[in-house]
């Protein structure tokens, strides 16, 4: 069977690329062709031959150099991508595709090729990464805050509020979209959508989707990487302390984190940038604390190292996370997390069980969890092996083909 896989990148950008390329090996493992569809880019990983890609936009350069000329690009772009549809039809045209894949499409790519796909007769399958859909910031973030104003269709929040990079203009351009796609009803028309938690799939439930048409599939994880690089890796850990690997930004909960591990005799990496970065390094400075170690960006080589040798890993997150790698990735290494209790991080970490679980943003009580467990080796090394076979039950890829064959048979069953 040949699948059409698309996305707005072909190359890693994250934890949404990690899916995509690992949803790739496990098409492929089983015997199905993958036919790539992207935007061009440098970066991009060689992909096996038919592939498609269409120009990507440069959204900073035009924002730049505004004027109505640029204006106008970047909204018809945006919305509706002419050269994205040209690319389908000629996807289509030169192969017998059954199944269409989405991940991020929006901006790029553009929801407007489900009305080709559809009218070509190919079934269509959603992964949802973020809330877009339902959500024009996509986070259910604005100015820094949990927000769902617009849950039930009322898009014009999202403008009025400047939830868009606190701007008018970039927020009142995700309205009109939002609108655009909903009103078009062309979201009605994906044959299957795949939710990584349960959470994300009760917020699209709770905005109106067909509940048949929402699967729980969580993540799949090439776990081989991880026990590889155990394996290969000999040096011993030099010092004692916890990490937290990612963007560094308001609503990751950096803060709150450093405000818990203040005083105390807690050992704390950051690993990642973000918007965030010289405030909270001022923080640090202004107020002395000299536990609490930047890093910068780090590759995936160094995260691994920075994880294997950690205590533990915290995720302190103050927005709806949806299953973050970031969690996985600290599992496998048998390494226990305290993560917040929101969005889909209470579905990995088990309280008590694999990690602890703490009020989002309480820094007393992220203390109180994070001081717990750094004084007890002999729970760590115990939360760490529960966590290790809790979250390989869930993402190896047997279990994810078994759920995601289903939606597919699923779906080719049904003659709409």
């Amino acid at each position: 069977m040949k699948i059409l896989l698309i996305n707005w990148s072909w190359y890693p950008t994250g934890g949404d690329w990690t899916y995509v390329d690992n949803v790739r090996a496990l098409y492929e493992m089983h015997g199905h062709q993958v036919i790539p569809l992207s935007t061009v880019n440098d970066k991009n990983i060689p992909a096996k031959q038919p592939a498609y890609f269409t120009s990507s936009p440069d959204y900073k350069q035009l924002n730049k150099n505004k004027n109505l000329v640029n204006s106008y690009k970047a909204v018809k772009n945006s919305i509706v991508s002419s050269e994205a549809l040209k690319k389908v039809e000629q996807a289509l045209a030169e192969n017998d595709i059954q199944i269409a894949h989405l991940h991020n499409i929006h901006h790029y790519i553009t929801p407007a090729i489900i009305w080709k796909l559809k009218k070509a007769g190919v079934k269509v399958i959603w992964s949802l990464h973020d809330y877009k859909i339902i959500c024009p910031e996509s986070l259910f973030i604005s100015n820094g805050k949990i927000c769902e104003k617009c849950i039930n269709g009322n898009f014009f929040n999202c403008a009025l509020n400047k939830c868009k990079k606190n701007s008018f203009a970039a927020s009142t351009l995700a309205s009109i979209e939002a609108f655009f796609y909903h009103k078009s009803g062309i979201y009605n028309k994906v044959d299957a959508y795949l939710c990584p938690s349960a959470f994300l799939k009760n917020k699209f439930r709770n905005f109106g989707f067909d509940d048949s048409r929402l699967f729980v599939s969580n993540l799949c994880y090439d776990i081989s990487l991880i026990d590889n690089f155990i394996k290969n890796y000999s040096a011993a850990p030099t010092e004692k302390y916890i990490l937290y690997v990612g963007r560094i930004e308001q609503v990751k909960g950096v803060r709150t984190l450093i405000n818990a591990v203040k005083g105390t005799a807690i050992k704390l990496k950051i690993a990642g940038t973000g918007a965030a970065d010289k405030e909270l390094k001022e923080l640090v400075a202004t107020e002395k604390i000299n536990n609490v170690e930047f890093l910068g960006f780090q590759s995936k080589e160094s995260v691994f190292e920075l994880t294997l040798h950690s205590k533990f890993v915290v995720c302190p997150s103050e927005w709806y996370e949806n299953f973050p790698y970031s969690i996985i990735e600290s599992f496998l290494f048998s390494k226990p997390v305290v993560g917040s209790t929101i969005g889909g991080i209470p579905e990995l970490v088990q309280n008590g069980e694999t990690g602890y679980l703490f009020e989002a943003g309480n820094v007393n009580d992220l203390q109180e969890k994070l001081t717990t467990l750094w004084k007890d080796d002999v729970l760590i090394r115990e939360m760490g092996l529960k966590a290790r076979q809790h979250v390989y039950d869930i993402v190896n890829f047997e279990k994810h083909w078994t759920k995601l064959n289903f939606v597919i048979n699923s779906i080719l069953n049904n003659g709409n």
